[in-house]
């Protein structure tokens, strides 16, 4: 399946008269749907309250993909982040508004994790890191608040990375703790372009989209920043994703549950359901 017709369809973008009669919807995304990647050893919710205004769990085992695709390369990769944007409830055929405990299928992952977008590391100045997390919470609703179109721009992040933010406080200033691989990250951010931040997300997000632009620039194109795109299963997103799941959480005893890595303070939080 084409994926920038799939794209165009969930974003309610018109198309060509015959589209979907080239274009079955229902067709896996996948030769091997059914094939189980994973455990999941709690239920992952899936609407946008989960994904972009919490954390959660598809978007933790992603970004601790990304963390780990360049493993043995002689700067280690520090930090993995992926927009909660990029994880989606549509699927193909029907809407998730979660996925159970227990065995993940290579199908629904890859509807979850959609885009394909490739995966790049590259190095950050210290401001750069700050301001994009920044961005990544200046549009959290505060405690008392309805949380209402939550933004895609929200970042989950990898293992060994805590942030603490705290929503009463002004847009831009939001940002009350962070740290990085044990590397505790200073607040504000120092002006000093020789300290840096080995960091891997998607091309979406290094060339400018949800609004990081303006403060990743031309990273993803500068030699000094020593940009290098994975190259295992084709590089993407999601092919990284399952593979790292299949490794790393590969029973139910072994299964993957969210780890409170973003701590929310005078935050609106979504309202979890009852355990099914």
């Amino acid at each position: 399946m084409d994926r920038r017709f799939l794209a165009a369809a969930l974003a309610g973008l018109s198309l060509l008269p015959g589209c979907l009669a080239y274009n079955d919807s229902c067709a896996p995304l996948v030769d091997d749907p059914d094939a189980v990647v994973g455990y999941l050893g709690e239920e992952v919710f899936l609407d946008k309250t989960f994904t972009r205004h919490d954390n959660n769990a598809l978007g933790q085992l992603a970004a601790d993909a990304f963390l780990h695709v360049e493993d043995g390369a002689a700067k280690p990769t520090e930090l993995g982040i992926i927009n909660g944007g990029s994880l989606r409830d549509e699927g193909l055929c029907v809407t998730r508004t979660s996925v159970r405990t227990g065995p993940l299928s290579n199908g629904v992952l890859h509807e979850v994790i959609l885009f394909e977008n490739l995966v790049v590391t590259v190095d950050l100045t210290e401001k750069q890191l700050v301001a994009l997390f920044e961005h990544s919470v200046e549009a959290l609703a505060q405690e008392g608040q309805a949380i209402v179109s939550p933004s895609g721009a929200f970042l989950q992040v990898s293992d060994g990375t805590t942030l603490r933010v705290d929503c009463a406080r002004p847009v831009g200033q939001r940002v009350k703790e962070l740290r990085v691989r044990g590397r505790t990250v200073s607040l504000p951010a120092r002006d000093d372009a020789s300290i840096r931040y080995r960091v891997a997300m998607s091309t979406f997000v290094l060339e400018g989209g949800d609004g990081y632009g303006s403060i990743l620039g031309t990273a993803g194109q500068d030699p000094d920043r020593n940009p290098v795109q994975a190259r295992r299963l084709g590089g993407t997103d999601a092919n990284l994703t399952a593979a790292y799941m299949k490794d790393t959480y590969p029973s139910p005893v072994q299964a993957l549950k969210e780890a409170p890595r973003i701590v929310f303070e005078n935050c609106a939080r979504p309202a979890r359901p009852a355990p099914r």
